[in-house]
């Protein structure tokens, strides 16, 4: 029986292009497969990308503000000084004849109103007192007759996180906000106040005072100081005074001439910083 041939027989040729044609079909298959994923998926749309780059930014914002906030417990610390301090005097009691005097004194001091009106309106008088001289607080220090250029260091150290004990966390947010035009027109109008000076009395704290080589900077009367960066301190709070000393010789306290200081304060007992400072303030 004669053999029959198909006239489709299986060829090279036929093979080859029936892999081609496979190939194509499967690529047109994904394509179009992925056209339809595409069409039909949820695409995150302008306004969705756009609340994506809000948000980003409002976390950045809040990262940077969070810096500059004082750190936690801060102001804690400050509330409860707040509410152990004594009473003010009725001198600066609103309202009343007395503030409006004091008020109208402190305008026309030394700087005019400009340095006055800073010292209000970049919160200053809250904590240090309207005279810049009856803080709320026997930790916070006495402004008012100190040597401008101390009292320019000092915030200037503040500012750029240099001073670190105390009230720093607290005073270095809000130098952040006072420019140094500002600065130096607060240090100036500052020093030019003349508040009363206490009787430094004749005694063991005094004795210290001399022995301990402070008047060899401070002055003998701790009011005359040989440079103008050194403090004045008569007059200054007790408790302020103490914790300073304390900072300085325990290393808290590490700015401006505070490596000097150090060394001195090594000789210098709790006991003798407490009647220096007692002294210092004319404290009986």
């Amino acid at each position: 029986m004669p053999t029959q041939y198909s006239n489709h027989r299986d060829t090279p040729l036929r093979r080859f292009n029936a892999f081609w044609w496979g190939l194509a079909c499967f690529g047109l298959f994904g394509l179009m497969s992925t056209v339809v994923d595409w069409a039909t998926c949820d695409r995150p749309d302008v306004e969705s990308l756009r609340a994506a780059d809000r948000h980003e930014i409002k976390s950045e914002v809040d990262t940077v503000q969070s810096a500059m906030l004082p750190a936690a417990g801060s102001l804690e610390k400050v509330a409860g000084e707040i509410k152990s301090a004594p009473k003010a005097s009725g001198q600066f009691v609103p309202g009343t004849a007395s503030h409006q005097k004091a008020m109208d004194a402190l305008s026309n001091s030394t700087g005019g109103g400009e340095g006055f009106k800073l010292f209000t309106d970049k919160t200053c008088a809250t904590c240090h007192g309207a005279d810049a001289n009856t803080p709320i607080s026997p930790a916070y220090p006495k402004l008012a007759g100190q040597n401008a250029e101390y009292l320019l260091a000092q915030m200037k150290d503040f500012h750029e996180g240099k001073r670190t004990n105390g009230q720093s966390a607290v005073m270095k947010p809000m130098m952040a906000l006072v420019s140094e035009q500002e600065q130096k027109t607060l240090a100036d109008w500052m020093a030019g106040l003349k508040p009363a000076m206490p009787t430094l009395a004749d005694d063991a704290g005094k004795a210290l005072f001399l022995s301990k080589g402070c008047i060899a900077c401070h002055g003998m009367d701790a009011n005359s100081p040989i440079m103008p960066l050194y403090p004045r301190l008569a007059g200054q709070n007790t408790q302020y005074a103490i914790d300073q000393m304390k900072a300085i010789k325990d290393g808290t306290r590490s700015n401006g001439q505070s490596a000097a200081m150090k060394g001195i304060m090594a000789g210098v007992s709790d006991e003798e910083i407490k009647l220096i400072a007692e002294w210092l303030t004319g404290k009986k």
